[in-house]
């Protein structure tokens, strides 16, 4: 009789392709992992992580258009509790992996960080930290500082679920944003070694440990110049729900998605 495998129910999350405009073409922030990380190790990855409890819990009166935008291009519609807690994921995430905060004050100012104020880097990093450790919930980080967070620069781009035969397993919305202007991006020393800002194409032909899912989503941006470019895109594709499939033969594992969807997610 055939052993029956469990299927590990995958953990919603949130990823960021941060980018910015260099004059030698578009650029993304990638972080990579530390070499004892349970998942990917040594792989460089974009800012991002799974759904934790206090993203569940911010009171916000977007949500409603939250989940219109996730889902109003998507295969996978999605309601409003869900849509805040994947957008504040994302935002989180870029903050503790990246360093970046996108918010913005009563005034809907968005946030910058001066150069010469080492008071508010200080309070930044701190804040970072104890989020990181837990220690801190996002929704009061928000409220202590009047801060407004500003999903509207997250654009969704896409969905991609783990395949099914593998131990961890990730229901990822992936969002594209732009580096605010006055923000600098500085990976964590916590669960990353490393942080760099690189052209997509250089990651794909260069020496660069990637997973299946990131090497996809370079090899779909790398076509764009610039910033600009890249988020017309993205917030006019189709977002189509991607779970590859891993196929063993004699020369090992080979990870595929329907031919159809190869340039159409």
């Amino acid at each position: 009789m055939p052993q029956l495998v469990s299927v590990v129910e995958p953990r919603l999350s949130a990823s960021v392709i941060l980018v910015r405009d260099p004059p030698e073409g578009l650029e993304t922030f990638m972080v990579r992992r530390h070499s004892r990380s349970a998942v990917a190790p040594d792989a460089y990855v974009f800012p991002g992580g799974t759904v934790r409890g206090d993203d569940l819990c911010v009171v916000t009166d977007q949500g409603d258009a939250l989940a219109e935008t996730l889902s109003n291009r998507s295969d996978s519609p999605i309601d409003s509790a869900t849509a805040v807690s994947l957008y504040m994921c994302a935002l989180r995430e870029l903050f503790e992996e990246a360093g970046v905060l996108l918010v913005r004050d009563a005034a809907q100012i968005l946030l910058r960080v001066d150069r010469s104020d080492v008071s508010t880097q200080e309070r930044l990093e701190s804040t970072r930290l104890a989020l990181q450790a837990r220690e801190l919930e996002i929704g009061n980080v928000l409220a202590e500082h009047g801060w407004r967070a500003a999903f509207d620069l997250l654009v969704p781009f896409s969905h991609w679920i783990t395949p099914r035969v593998l131990a961890a397993r990730f229901d990822t919305r992936f969002f594209v944003a732009a580096l605010p202007e006055g923000q600098s991006a500085l990976h964590d020393t916590i669960e990353t070694s490393e942080g760099l800002w690189l052209r997509p194409a250089a990651v794909l032909d260069g020496d660069y440990h990637t997973v299946y899912a990131t090497a996809q989503h370079l090899r779909r941006v790398a076509p764009y110049r610039s910033v600009a470019e890249l988020l017309e895109f993205a917030r006019s594709k189709p977002i189509r729900m991607i779970s590859p499939e891993v196929i063993e033969g004699g020369a090992g594992l080979t990870v595929l998605i329907p031919p159809e969807l190869t340039d159409a997610w």
